[in-house]
């Protein structure tokens, strides 16, 4: 029984940290830090990209199956969280609106169907 409340305890530490963590690493603070020296600033956008691969997952568990709705709501934050942290990272200068907008010349789009 040890064994298994170390695996939740595990996966709960991941919901928990992996958002804020790769937040934190997002900021513009460490953005403008580890732009100064490439190897250091790959290394950052690296880790941001594994720490939101491994936290997403396991959020996504938590959130579709039946649990206490307090960790759901956690899990919740922290797949928000990693939303925004890959948005800062890998597509910083579009803003949200534009990411979700439909192109006008969009030929597989309602207006490219007529």
């Amino acid at each position: 029984m040890e064994s298994l409340a170390l695996v939740v305890a595990a996966l709960v530490a991941l919901v928990l940290f992996t958002g804020p963590i790769a937040l934190l690493l997002t900021s513009k603070l460490f953005w403008e830090f580890t732009k100064k020296n490439k190897a250091i600033w790959w290394i950052r956008r690296l880790s941001v990209a594994a720490i939101a691969l491994i936290g997403m997952p396991v959020q996504m568990v938590f959130i579709f199956n039946q649990i206490p709705s307090g960790v759901k709501a956690l899990s919740f934050i922290g797949f928000g969280l990693n939303t925004i942290a890959l948005k800062r990272e890998f597509v910083r200068n579009i803003p949200w609106r534009s990411l979700f907008k439909m192109q006008s010349g969009d030929a597989n789009g309602p207006a490219g169907q007529r």
